[in-house]
């Protein structure tokens, strides 16, 4: 299949249009531009250029700029060199617009590429073209088109994931401002690799991802360091143990069919064929442009473009540069171009294009634009998002916001690409805009993000309307903190109503459908359907007086609603809603102060496997706490919401409480809308949907290390590094307290895990560890090797998700060397000697509300047990798996052979 290779007849536009001037490959920019063919004696004809058909708009005299100017771009592929810019000149009127529109029958298509040919099929198959500018430097691209699908330059590993070994302090001068170097695993770099300063390292962050070019890797150590460094010195912008990378752009893995590789140095661009690829058919484009059109005003001088108006147009083909300190930005991608963009235009409008094969976003409407349209659109295989709405900066200057924009019958499909924490539609510091009746499908990220401010300052997005869209397989397990729609900051008359949103799926966490973030206030949230996410349908950050209402949310994998922060204030309304559970509790994370910080009612609950849990309360708990009075438990009667049929059978409990049926069928793209390129395009959209997989830009997850059993010796980490799969507490404040790697002395191999405690900590239980597994049924079995110094103070529990969460099995060690579990005490183990700790315990139908522990001090053939040990009756999972220091002073103790895992029936 030829993904995005379109070959299509565009219908005519609008009958009776009287075309000004015709563009079309074979005409003559010395020709009047006014016939659509040449004439027989080929004494006149088309234009030959867009840009000879833009000077002849302009010197159109006054007279006739009092009537509607059409410039009809004929069939063919018009090559740029440059963007094409249009300025206030370009103007039209209210009663006499602008428009530049694909003939009737023709589907041109504006290209910031170039073809490439010349190939010479080498011996091993693979096709060599030689490009000489590129050997001078005057060229150079990062991504390629063959057969009108994105291809990709070597990767490694081949499949999955690098996982960096451990952390390195930054280099001097970087220190405070971000991160650029870090140790990693042996045969994962190399030194000699040809070309090594071209070679680029893809980190994996939380919400984002940073390219870095490589400076120098260091073998003996096994450190690699960039040329610039992360955005942000924050931890979620760090380069931890464990954390993902891949190595992109290496010569010598280009071994696999679909992958290229461009030797800058020679010019040199070789390419593996895929089976059945031609070099003497088959089209092969780089991009030279970054910009494929810019719309210049100047609203700082109430300079503006009005009235101008592009229709059944296809832009493709745009550049993405990456500088030389590499590419590392904190959130949504923002500051990668977009093929098209456009500052102070008014009523302008995109209808009927396509915008493909981008290297950044699609099209953006900055600064000082207002009451245009892009309506009927295809945005597809996007270096990073579809549209830009607004920017970053909050205007106080009238002509200079952004305003009252229009995204409505839109597919936005294939985005993030390169940058993968880009967003389908994005809306900064803008009000008053509408996003309705779009596809957002396939991207690695947020399908729909609103507002740029961070708590309650002051912000421009008010306003604004999220309608009936369509918005699926997000995230992919790439990233993590994301959203089907996503707020930020005060918001009022901000409206989220009747979207369609499933599969998202986050990295690690907050894969969630409907996410208000930051600040988030004032947002109504109503008749959205919501399902099949890896957190849950709903979550609140932080915010005020937000309406959560008459919305389905279903089968959320971590929880159904979740809340984080609890502040002094309504943070929300919740009632009215429909809530369906499967192995999930229908609350999870912080729901202190009910009645008080957030308020629910008229709400149906149910779980289809089990009776629903209310943080660890029955329904009548919850409601004796003051909320969810008027609410029910009870089976919504669904049709058939496994399979995604969200329908209410007659009768339906739902209807008791007020609850208005959804109206399911008119989410997203509606059809009989679809115009020009985007209805020629959609037999590609619809058939490609089922193939979605052969395009990824990057790998599926790993699979969970939560399902995979522990067993960790710490034998392969290096010495001095904290352990790559365990989250880490320690206090920056006091770095003399810490988790690390020891030779000192182990209880098996060389290595294990020394924890050194201090005086001055803020919280007594730090450093500690925990690993986050994800057993919930059975029965589960942990062990530990434990050497412990004088004055050192030992815990170590099993926990549920949640806050707050229920423990299992729990011990501690006092200074004196007593263990304490299950409420008593049980015996006085020794200092400076290895002892051996097993336990087990039932998940799910095996909980009983108890564990066993075995003790095996030093030089005993048997271990001391201890049975029926006592344990919260609601710990049926574990989530966290953890280990730590309690002293309030000096100490050292050690750990070694962690593991944990289901016991074989």
């Amino acid at each position: 299949m030829r993904l995005l290779a379109l070959a299509f007849l565009i219908l005519p536009l609008r009958s009776g249009w009287a075309a000004d001037f015709h563009v079309a490959p074979g005409g003559d920019d010395a020709w009047t531009g006014t016939l659509a063919a040449p004439d027989v004696a080929h004494h006149d004809g088309p234009f030959a250029t867009l840009q000879r058909a833009q000077r002849a708009v302009r010197e159109l005299p006054p007279a006739a700029r009092m009537a509607p100017v059409t410039v009809l771009v004929h069939e063919g592929r018009y090559e740029l060199a440059e963007p094409l810019v249009f300025t206030p000149e370009d103007s039209g009127s209210a009663v006499a617009p602008v428009t530049w529109a694909a003939a009737p029958g023709a589907a041109p298509v504006i290209s910031g590429g170039t073809r490439i040919t010349g190939f010479v099929v080498d011996a091993h198959g693979r096709w060599v073209a030689h490009l000489p500018t590129v050997a001078a430097g005057v060229w150079t691209f990062n991504q390629l088109w063959v057969g009108g699908e994105r291809r990709y330059r070597p990767r490694l590993p081949k499949n999955g994931y690098h996982s960096i070994a451990g952390e390195v302090a930054p280099t001097p001068g970087s220190a405070g401002k971000g991160y650029d170097r870090f140790r990693f695993n042996p045969g994962e770099l190399d030194a000699g690799w040809r070309n090594l300063g071209d070679v680029e390292v893809l980190a994996f962050h939380q919400w984002q991802m940073s390219r870095f070019r490589v400076a120098a890797v260091d073998a003996p150590e096994r450190a690699v360091t960039f040329t610039g460094h992360t955005t942000s010195a924050s931890d979620w912008c760090g380069l931890r143990a464990g954390g993902r990378y891949l190595v992109e752009n290496v010569a010598e893995a280009l071994d696999q069919p679909g992958e290229w590789y461009l030797d800058k140095p020679t010019g040199t661009l070789t390419y593996i064929p895929r089976p059945g690829e031609d070099p003497a058919r088959t089209e092969v484009i780089a991009p030279r442009s970054e910009h494929l059109l810019r719309i210049v005003g100047e609203p700082e001088k109430s300079r503006f473009v009005t009235h101008l108006e592009f229709s059944g147009l296809t832009f493709a083909h745009s550049a993405w540069a990456m500088k030389p300190e590499g590419y590392s930005y904190g959130q949504a991608e923002m500051t990668m171009p977009s093929a098209i963009e456009a500052v102070g235009l008014q009523d302008g409008a995109f209808t009927g294009c396509a915008v493909l094969h981008t290297g950044g976003y699609g099209l953006e409407l900055g600064r000082g634009c207002s009451a245009d349209r892009i309506s009927g659109c295809a945005l597809a295989d996007l270096g990073a998002g579809g549209i830009k709405l607004g920017e970053g900066q909050h205007r106080e200057r009238a002509e200079e916001t952004t305003h009252h924009l229009t995204v409505r019958d839109c597919v936005i499909a294939w985005a993030g690409r390169i940058g993968p924490g880009a967003i389908g539609v994005w809306i900064g510091q803008s009000a008053d805009n509408v996003v309705e009746h779009c596809d957002f499908h396939d991207l690695y990220y947020t399908a729909v993000s609103v507002g740029w401010t961070w708590g309650y300052g002051p912000s421009g997005a008010h306003g604004n309307s999220i309608l009936a869209n369509h918005m699926d397989r997000l995230g992919q397990g790439v990233l993590s903190d994301m959203g089907g729609v996503y707020t930020l900051g005060v918001s009022p008359g901000t409206v989220v109503r009747g979207n369609r949103i499933h599969d998202v799926t986050a990295f690690s966490y907050g894969g969630w459908g409907l996410y208000t973030d930051e600040g988030s206030s004032g947002i109504v949230m109503e008749g959205n359907l919501v399902y099949r996410t890896s957190s849950s349908g709903f979550h609140q950050h932080y915010g005020r007086d937000n309406q959560i209402r008459n919305n389905v949310f279903a089968y959320g994998r971590e929880a159904q609603l979740m809340r984080t922060r609890d502040e002094d204030h309504l943070s929300f309304t919740l009632e009215h809603n429909v809530v369906l559970a499967h192995d999930a509790p229908i609350l999870g994370s912080n729901w202190n102060k009910p009645g008080v910080h957030f308020a629910m009612d008229h709400n149906l609950y149910w779980r289809d496997d089990a009776a629903p849990d209310f943080t660890g309360k029955s329904f009548a708990d919850w409601q004796a706490g003051g909320v969810d009075g008027a609410s029910l438990v009870a089976d919504p009667q669904f049709v058939d919401p496994v399979h995604g049929d969200f329908h209410l059978k007659p009768g339906s409990p739902a209807e008791r409480l007020g609850f208005v049926p959804l109206a399911l069928g008119d989410c997203g793209l509606r059809r009989d809308h679809a115009v020009g390129a985007l209805r020629a395009w959609l037999p590609v959209y619809d058939a490609a949907r089922a193939h979605d997989q052969a395009f990824a830009a990057f790998p599926p997850p790993p699979p969970p290390r939560s399902l995979q059993p522990i067993h960790e010796d710490f034998e392969d980490t290096p010495l001095g590094e904290k352990p790559s799969d365990a989250q880490i507490a320690e206090d920056p404040k006091v770095p003399a307290a810490n988790i690390r790697v020891s030779d000192e002395t182990a209880a098996g191999g060389k290595r294990s895990l020394k924890i050194t405690d201090a005086a001055g900590l803020k919280n007594s239980w730090d450093p500690h560890f925990a690993y986050a597994p994800s057993f919930s049924s059975g029965r589960l079995a942990g062990s530990f090797a434990l050497r412990m110094d004088e004055g050192a103070i030992f815990f170590h529990e099993w926990r549920t998700k949640g806050n707050p969460y229920h423990a299992g099995p729990s011990l501690r060690i006092d200074a004196a060397g007593v263990l304490r579990a299950g409420g008593r005490e049980l015996l006085t183990v020794p200092h400076g000697a290895w002892l051996r700790f097993a336990m087990t315990a039932g998940l799910g139908d095996h909980a009983d509300g108890t564990w066993d522990l075995a003790v095996t001090l030093p030089g005993a053939a048997e271990p001391q047990r201890f049975a029926h040990l006592p344990c919260d009756q609601a710990f049926t999972a574990i989530a966290w798996y953890g280990f730590g220091s309690d002293a309030t002073g000096p100490s050292v103790m050690w750990l070694d052979d962690i593991t944990l895992g289901p016991v074989a029936p």
